[in-house]
């Protein structure tokens, strides 16, 4: 079985630990973060990740002092115009220029005393084979070593909108100078089978040659296929859905909050009101979900998860037929 728990260093010194869920924020919410950190400010005391093209862009940007670790995106997400049915309702902003130097000043610019995770850069009209991902990294992390280095890889060519996981596997050993290994959960597959496989396949080969670096899945953080990757061997997760959609604990669901709010509360409270309560609630359930994930490593038990646990246990052992076992 592929789940597991490590330790991240920074400086020889613990700033956090996996399975982490990674509650994120983005100026594709339509919201400026002055207010949204104002809030979270009283509920987020683990890590955070924000984007490095809206901490440049954003007039008046606030300094956050509640994480007790921060990841600084790379900002493609927040430069992409691409309509993806998954992020109906989230604002589309005017793109700014977003460019290798402007996520470099970014980042010179970041000064922040928590520690911090920095992130490779990333346009989404950007394609390049994974040697110069590779190299580009590189190049990035010697004008800014003060923070642990993520490198985000991505699919090499227009045509080929997936990352071919065999490349990644044959570039292995150009990985290990990095600290965390990341990579978008859309371009690893067009299924979450296919996704939980080539995750899988990554860590197998990883763990055989004692390559023992964090997997980071960016946009998963729900209670359906965060867990579902976390099993295939994967780490680190992040999105929005926690500030967009209302999780329910009993049910392991995500929910549209216009329906879920008014039915739970009442349709006399403000839809604000509905909203705030999702972020406080939805903010604790992914830290039970935390600690769930922890004790499943320890314990095999599917029973953990209440009435997800015989579709995860349904959904892992599809997977060990997918790839002939460990």
């Amino acid at each position: 079985m592929l789940a597991r728990k490590m330790k991240i260093k920074y400086k020889d010194i613990d700033v956090g630990t996996t399975p982490m869920l990674l509650p994120s924020f983005s100026s594709r919410l339509n919201l400026h973060p002055s207010k949204i950190f104002r809030l979270l400010s009283d509920i987020v005391t683990g890590p955070f990740l924000i984007s490095s093209y809206d901490f440049v862009y954003t007039k008046n940007f606030p300094t956050i002092t509640f994480p007790e670790l921060i990841f600084l995106d790379s900002g493609g997400y927040e430069c992409s115009v691409d309509l993806d049915i998954s992020e109906i309702g989230l604002f589309k902003p005017k793109s700014h220029i977003w460019d290798e130097e402007k996520h470099l000043e970014s980042l010179k610019k970041w000064n922040s005393e928590i520690p911090t995770v920095i992130i490779s850069y990333d346009h989404p009209s950007k394609r390049e084979s994974l040697e110069n991902q590779i190299d580009d990294a590189r190049n990035l992390f010697h004008k800014k070593n003060d923070c642990l280095k993520e490198i985000l890889l991505k699919p090499e060519t227009s045509k080929l909108p997936r990352v071919n996981i065999n490349n990644v596997i044959e570039k292995i050993d150009s990985l290990r100078e990095f600290d965390i290994i990341g990579f978008t959960e859309k371009e690893l597959g067009i299924s979450v089978l296919e996704r939980m496989k080539n995750i899988a396949t990554l860590r197998k080969e990883m763990d055989e040659r004692s390559f023992q670096k964090p997997i980071h899945i960016f946009g998963s953080l729900d209670p359906i296929t965060t867990p579902l990757y976390y099993f295939s061997g994967a780490d680190i997760f992040d999105g929005l859905s926690w500030l967009r959609f209302a999780y329910d604990e009993q049910a392991g669901t995500a929910s549209y909050i216009n329906c879920f709010g008014p039915k739970k509360e009442g349709i006399h409270v403000s839809m604000y009101v509905h909203w705030v309560h999702m972020v406080y609630t939805n903010y604790n359930y992914l830290r039970r979900l935390e600690i769930d994930l922890k004790k499943f490593k320890d314990t095999k038990d599917f029973n953990i998860f209440g009435e997800n646990g015989q579709f995860f246990k349904k959904s892992y052992d599809d997977l060990l037929e997918a790839i002939g076992g460990f």
